[in-house]
């Protein structure tokens, strides 16, 4: 069978070769068919080129001319290239800042092209850094002149133009293979484009209404091959999984816990138990902002399993995280006579043993780890439930590797306390089922925060100290253990011996970081609970499973080193006992516009919604649900911001399809099946590591 051409590697593509190979990698190019979907970051339209007498100021345009003067200046350290131009209507300057590689391109006499936006200086129109292009030969047309022209994301050492004709190559060869993956009766309905034209009108446009056009459909077409391949895996999968059923351990946890569960806790409950109890594996998604009770939740899924004769293991990105989630569920499993196992890079070798031999013989019921716990030498006796806290920051493997473990498919607990917007969720989870825990402990006020620069700094905590002096306990967080000569921020260790100086008589300081023993931790948390200590000054640490009812202040050092999840988080650690809570931001006074940004949404919502929706808009996508680490929302064409509309619509589209033909065994179904079926080497594979 010949090798379909969208499959091969780029190198072999002509005119590619070892060296433009390496090239297209920095981009993530490896084969024909990511050049194909390697999208324009915008398009120029040179179709219309104005005479430089016609230019306004802040006009975008398209110039043409001869370049009749050319200078290079330096200033403030700074070289400037400066190339004046003229069309036989005007002069006109075009300005170049600290481009040393543009020495010796341009000539006197030379044809140049630039488009720009249009500036004046000195009664000249100009403009700075425009797109350009030179008249390599000393006769014949512009290349880029009165057409749209494509601007590709660039790398050093591979120009524009050569991009252009390797994906012009790339798709004279594939075109013939360009089978549709969209059925055609949804491409009428949905207005969309075949395959071919899409592909051919993203790169080769002829107007910018096409272009558009083809981004659109190429944008449906990747959301709805994501849909469709987690909606196909999952229907493989349906019947692999483990009934669990409540017993006397899950029934006794909730009785014996010293508070009631909100009607959010008791909903997802009885969501989780009837996913259980059914063959097909259980994959949920458990959104919940900080203080909303989702550790109460995971550990009564682990006990299902218990109750079930089986194992269950929670697992954490950090060894810090991890630990707190074993201290948590230390305190709340001891009563029932279960004792949790923790599995952590950092642990003596004796006990790393001593919990590798329980977990294989299966006395070892419960287990919280990082990412040792998909190391080759953890075998599980029979896993049947992972949790998985704080998932974005799991790579896809990671995830796999776990839920792999267990005998047959495991249920599966996907937790974050960063809510995910509605349009990521319906994305990268569309094939989990969520649950939200949207109501918090019944009387709990929002945290009043503040945002103060260093200059107030002195005031900030002479506040703090008359609080402590009226019965108020406090966090004091700094994102260093000890100071760094590397990263100018400040550290734990200093931070407490300072604050031991300045504090007056009477209050009282402790001191709790992650290079303490386990031991110690529990213990300096214990001693705060107790009013042992008015502040503790703590780092991160404290960012997940602390619960200290009377703590009602925070000061966060250095705010603007966290990114928003982590100060929502770190807030989130105060107020949980209904009286008035308050967070101080302290940055320095000058700081970059996106940290200030950041430290402004924390001082104007306590809504996880609201902040996570903002940070996507911050940070973006990518990075907000890990995808970095290859995960299934990682689109090169869609937007999960532009196109929030048009994912909804895939999402029903997909929908109706599977319930027409849930395997896709009609012949208009089959080019989908194909492509969803390529690359799924590995049949084991779970449907909902993605």
């Amino acid at each position: 069978m010949k090798q379909n051409p969208l499959d091969m590697p780029v190198q072999f593509l002509k005119g590619v070769g070892p060296q433009r190979a390496r090239l297209l990698r920095r981009l993530g190019i490896l084969t024909v068919r990511d050049l194909l979907y390697f999208p324009p970051r915008r398009y120029l339209d040179r179709r219309q080129i104005l005479p430089l007498r016609r230019l306004r100021p802040g006009q975008e345009a398209t110039v043409q001319g001869r370049i009749v003067n050319l200078v290079r200046r330096r200033l403030r350290n700074r070289e400037i290239l400066v190339l004046v131009i003229t069309d036989g209507t005007d002069l006109m300057e075009i300005v170049f800042f600290q481009s040393p590689w543009l020495r010796g391109v341009f000539k006197l006499g030379q044809e140049i092209i630039a488009s720009g936006k249009v500036y004046r200086r000195r009664s000249l129109p100009v403009m700075y850094h425009p797109e350009w292009e030179v008249r390599e030969r000393t006769s014949g047309p512009l290349r880029t002149a009165g057409r749209i022209i494509p601007l590709y994301p660039a790398t050093e050492g591979l120009k524009p133009s050569g991009l252009e004709r390797l994906i012009r190559t790339a798709y004279e060869l594939a075109e013939p293979y360009l089978t549709d993956l969209i059925p055609e009766p949804l491409r009428r309905k949905r207005a969309l484009l075949t395959r071919r034209q899409a592909l051919k009108w993203l790169h080769f446009p002829e107007t910018l209404q096409q272009a558009e056009r083809a981004r659109r459909t190429l944008s449906y077409e990747e959301f709805f091959v994501s849909q469709a391949r987690l909606r196909y895996l999952r229907l493989r999968h349906q019947n692999e999984g483990i009934p669990l059923q409540p017993g006397p351990l899950s029934q006794q946890f909730l009785e014996v816990l010293p508070f009631r569960l909100t009607q959010a806790q008791e909903r997802v409950l009885q969501e989780i138990r009837a996913d259980v109890a059914r063959a097909h594996p259980m994959h949920r998604l458990l959104q919940g902002d900080v203080g909303s009770g989702k550790t109460v939740v995971a550990i009564y899924s682990m006990l299902l399993a218990v109750d079930s004769g089986y194992q269950a293991a929670l697992m954490a990105p950090t060894e810090i995280l991890a630990e707190q989630h074993y201290l948590v569920l230390w305190e709340y499993l001891q009563p029932l006579g279960l004792e949790p196992l923790l599995l952590i890079g950092r642990q003596p070798a004796r006990e790393r043993w001593h919990t590798l031999q329980k977990l294989e013989r299966g006395t070892g019921r419960i287990v919280v780890g990082t990412h040792a716990l998909i190391q080759d030498t953890v075998t599980f006796h029979n896993l049947a439930l992972a949790v998985v806290d704080e998932q974005h920051r799991f790579g896809v493997a990671q995830r796999m590797e776990l839920v792999k473990k267990g005998l047959r498919i495991p249920h599966l607990l996907v937790m974050t306390a960063t809510p995910i917007p509605r349009t990521l969720a319906i994305t990268a989870y569309g094939h989990m089922d969520v649950s939200y825990l949207d109501e918090k402990p019944p009387g709990r006020k929002e945290v009043y925060t503040e945002w103060r620069r260093e200059r107030e700094r002195e005031a900030v905590y002479q506040r703090l100290f008359q609080e402590v002096q009226q019965g108020q306990q406090a966090y004091v967080i700094a994102p260093l253990i000890e100071p760094s000569s590397e990263l100018p921020a400040r550290a734990a260790t200093e931070l407490f011996e300072e604050l031991q100086r300045k504090a007056p008589a009477g209050v009282r300081l402790g001191l709790i970081h992650g290079r303490m023993s386990r031991d110690e931790r529990r213990t300096l948390m214990q001693l705060f609970r107790q009013r042992e200590f008015d502040i503790l000054v703590a780092t991160t640490v404290i960012e997940v499973g602390i619960d200290v009812p009377t703590a009602n202040w925070m000061v966060i050092e250095d705010a603007h080193r966290f990114g928003l999840a982590q100060l929502h988080q770190l807030r989130g650690r105060i107020g949980r006992g209904g009286e008035q809570a308050f967070c101080i931001l302290l940055s320095p006074d000058r700081v970059t516009d996106e940290a200030a940004a950041r430290l402004r949404i924390m001082t104007q919502t306590t809504d996880g919604f609201r902040i996570a929706e903002l940070d996507l808009r911050l940070r973006g996508p990518g990075e907000l649900l890990g995808t970095r680490q290859h995960g299934p929302a990682e689109f090169r064409i869609g937007d999960l911001l532009r196109d929030a509309a048009l994912i909804q619509k895939v999402q029903r589209d997909v929908q109706d399809l599977f319930s027409e033909d849930p395997y896709l065994t009609r012949p208009e179904h089959r080019p989908l099946l194909e492509h969803l079926l390529r690359g799924q080497e590995d049949e084991e594979t779970p449907y909902y590591v993605g």
